[in-house]
């Protein structure tokens, strides 16, 4: 498979997106991408966004080096892709108009979308919720059993206000970090080591990303 686009691929396996800003990618990124393939033998698709109608002032590298992280991510596992899709549509973009995109090029392969505990609480509010909860099957990482009974409660709620919607959790180590703390980190000149992959550390501080340095 050509690990530089995922528009041509013609595998029949089930897909699941994994969007975001990767701003930089770091572990928790790729617990849940290896959690979705434990539990259902997926093809993961790292989907980076160009900016979303609730960051869009927010600083982001530059698009070619947080997909040359992506891309040196997916060289490491191989069920792990990445697309270009959202920064090539530019401007804003959500949800929807990816996974319709996605269909699209790949129309027998069915949809999942993995989402942190805490978007899924928000998700009956995205742009055309009730079509996303009926073609998307959604995966949603959970950590421990107090996230699993909130989780669960939300499954609930959302099966009620949608029948169709589809809701699956995935079971993970609670992994305590975003990307802003590994940029706040960088900016201080402190180690990441551990937080994000070594060769995605190396490549910050080789490209002097977030303020990293190599001194």
């Amino acid at each position: 498979m050509d690990k530089d686009s995922y528009y041509d691929i013609s595998n029949t396996g089930d897909i699941a997106i994994l969007g975001g800003s990767f701003n930089p990618i770091h572990i928790g990124h790729i617990g849940m991408a290896e959690s979705a393939y434990r539990l259902l033998g997926l093809d993961i698709v790292l989907m980076p966004n160009k900016t979303t109608y609730y960051k869009e002032n927010k600083t982001f590298a530059p698009d070619e080096d947080r997909l040359e992280m992506l891309r040196q991510v997916a060289d490491k596992y191989s069920y792990i892709y990445y697309s270009d899709m959202e920064i090539v549509r530019g401007g804003v973009t959500h949800t929807i108009d990816t996974i319709e995109e996605f269909k699209k090029v790949n129309p027998d392969r069915k949809i999942y979308f993995i989402i942190g505990g805490d978007s899924l609480e928000w998700v009956d509010k995205w742009v055309d919720a009730e079509k996303l909860l009926r073609d998307v099957t959604f995966l949603t990482a959970v950590r421990g059993e107090t996230d699993k009974v909130r989780t669960a409660e939300i499954i609930e709620r959302l099966k009620k206000e949608y029948p169709q919607s589809k809701v699956l959790m995935l079971d993970m180590f609670d992994i305590p970090i975003s990307s802003s703390d590994i940029r706040e980190l960088l900016g201080r000149g402190e180690d990441v080591t551990g937080l994000v992959p070594d060769y995605i550390r190396d490549y910050i501080l080789e490209k002097n990303l977030y303020g990293g340095s190599n001194g």
